[in-house]
């Protein structure tokens, strides 16, 4: 198991600037990779769904996955934890762009089809942060699952 933060790991030491994030691609990126970084099983380099969400969705269109990636490494270091980098993301992302985000983070911790305590507590996180119903989380949870056991 590779050595990731805890989700919910404290924000870095007081007197350092928050993170903030204003582009709404690299906060959407930026998201992905906390939930990457999050997964407890599976290491970075081998998630599929992350790297063809980065490199395949009109919210960046135009930008370079690469760059985004690296771009939300730093953000992802410098807000300290999953939780964190997510808070500083959420105020970029417009309301209609939230859902299907959740449906791809979703994917992307759920890529090897099991749902470990600390991507049920990352699924609860973006369901309240990302205002989705619980009717829709549990529908897109029930689908990824299955979709991710083939």
């Amino acid at each position: 198991m590779k050595n990731t933060p805890d989700f919910f790991q404290a924000l870095p030491a007081a007197g350092e600037t928050p993170l903030h994030i204003t582009d709404e691609a690299e906060a959407c990126a930026a998201v992905l990779v906390a939930c990457l970084r999050a997964n407890e099983l599976d290491g970075d380099s081998d998630n599929a769904a992350f790297y063809t969400t980065i490199k395949s969705r009109n919210i960046f269109k135009g930008h370079d996955a690469r760059a985004l990636v690296e771009v939300a490494g730093r953000q992802f270091e410098q807000a300290g934890s999953s939780a964190a980098l997510i808070d500083a993301a959420i105020g970029a992302i417009r309301e209609q762009t939230r859902l299907p985000l959740f449906y791809h983070c979703l994917d992307v911790i759920l890529a090897d089809g099991v749902v470990t305590p600390r991507e049920h507590k990352v699924f609860q996180y973006l369901k309240v942060r990302f205002k989705v119903d619980d009717e829709s989380a549990w529908k897109a949870m029930e689908v990824l699952v299955a979709k991710n056991l083939l």
